[in-house]
């Protein structure tokens, strides 16, 4: 579904993720046969590039948001939410659709919060007895003073983020007492909250694991890497994308172990991601997403089985019909480019090239926007190499 920034600036940042998850989901559940219907910004109307949409609504404000939902939950066999937990927003949107027609292939809206709670999470993964970075949630209401005296005794540097933020938005590599306000400021800027988390660094490698969940089973899809910006000069972090799938051989049943272990206790359904550090002192949980996160465009690519059906059968059934293995590999990441806005004919031509998941859409008048590509290969180094030449052919067509 799309529209929920309808009465908002688009954030271009994300808006490539958000469409490269919507595109992926239509793809697989049109090729189930289902006919597919869906809500559309209508400052994105004339530029989708997704086929099929059998049906769909123009959302201009947020009343039609929330009437597209409500219309539409009561009109389809089984309803999927692509939207960010961060003010409640996927919250709100599940309570709307588990008291529709429809079968919600996501969790109810308790678990939600819950899962969608960072601090939450840590002290469950802690009672678990699963490995945390050490974490403190001052308040935005607390003098500064008071902040930095709590916080020092992590050292520098350490992760400021929002409590209910999404990817890495409002995140921030603080490296020196001097930019811990900026952090807070960040992390305040983009939540309704009265706390934030202020948690040690831990060196390591950042990952996620993909899961399919229902109230009784977690069935591990993939563990991936994930490539994260992470500046200190007063900059926010940014998801740049990833690469599925990853192994550390060392640690591999531990990451899925750990993963399945505090999953196992949030009461969660449909497709989950679970967002780790792996690092010299073993796996450590870092915060779970209930919901569809961005690896799921490449599992599809890769899956031996339709992973729309999967999702299925593991809300109705509580099981899969086989085992979901991987072949290939797959690297994708979003990708700065120059802006379209008044440059139509250049967005179509990079809106075909095969490999794009999500073009430069030509809106808001910004120096730039964001193309989201993704190579496929036998191997990774040939998966890398494919997407080398899918970026340079963008690159050409926009220039």
């Amino acid at each position: 579904m799309g529209g929920g920034f309808a009465e908002e600036d688009l954030p271009v940042n994300i808006l490539a993720e958000g469409y490269s998850i919507l595109r992926s989901c239509i793809e697989q559940f049109a090729q189930l046969g289902f006919k597919i219907a869906t809500l559309i910004d209508h400052r994105l109307m004339q530029h989708i590039r997704i086929s099929p949409i059998h049906e769909f609504k123009s959302v201009s404000s947020h009343e039609d948001f929330v009437s597209g939902i409500k219309a539409f939950a009561d009109q389809v066999d089984y309803a999927l939410t692509l939207a960010p937990e961060s003010k409640g927003i996927l919250k709100d949107l599940s309570s709307i659709i588990v008291n529709s027609q429809a079968t919600f292939l996501g969790s109810k809206p308790d678990s939600i919060e819950q899962a969608g709670d960072k601090l939450k999470t840590m002290n469950l993964a802690k009672e678990l007895g699963l490995n945390v970075p050490a974490t403190f949630s001052p308040s935005y209401n607390d003098s500064f003073d008071k902040i930095q005296s709590e916080v020092d005794v992590l050292g520098y540097p350490l992760i400021v983020k929002p409590i209910d933020g999404v990817g890495c938005q409002g995140l921030t590599k603080v490296t020196n007492p001097n930019d811990l306000g900026f952090g807070l400021q960040a992390a305040h800027a983009v939540t309704s909250m009265d706390n934030c988390i202020v948690q040690e660094f831990i060196e390591g490698t950042p990952i996620s694991t993909s899961l399919l969940v229902n109230d009784d089973k977690v069935v591990p899809i993939s563990i991936n890497h994930q490539n994260l910006r992470l500046d200190s000069m007063k900059k926010s972090g940014d998801y740049l994308g990833g690469e599925v799938p990853y192994s550390i051989p060392k640690y591999n049943d531990e990451i899925f172990e750990t993963s399945v272990k505090l999953v196992e206790q949030m009461n969660l359904n449909g497709f989950i991601g679970v967002d780790l550090v792996v690092g010299e002192e073993g796996v450590f949980v870092i915060e779970v997403n209930p919901r569809v996160t961005v690896p799921f465009i490449a599992i599809n690519e890769l899956a031996n089985r339709n992973v729309a059906k999967e999702l299925i059968e593991i809300v109705e059934k509580g099981k899969i019909t086989g085992e979901i293995k991987l072949n290939g590999s797959a690297t994708f990441s979003k990708i700065t480019v120059p802006s379209t806005f008044n440059k139509v004919a250049r967005f179509e031509r990079a809106a075909i090239i095969d490999g794009v998941l999500s073009p430069p859409f030509p809106v808001g008048n910004n120096s730039h926007s964001y193309a989201l590509l993704m190579g496929l290969g036998a191997t990774m180094e040939m998966a890398r190499k494919n997407f080398r030449n899918i970026k340079n052919e963008v690159l050409k067509n926009l220039s």
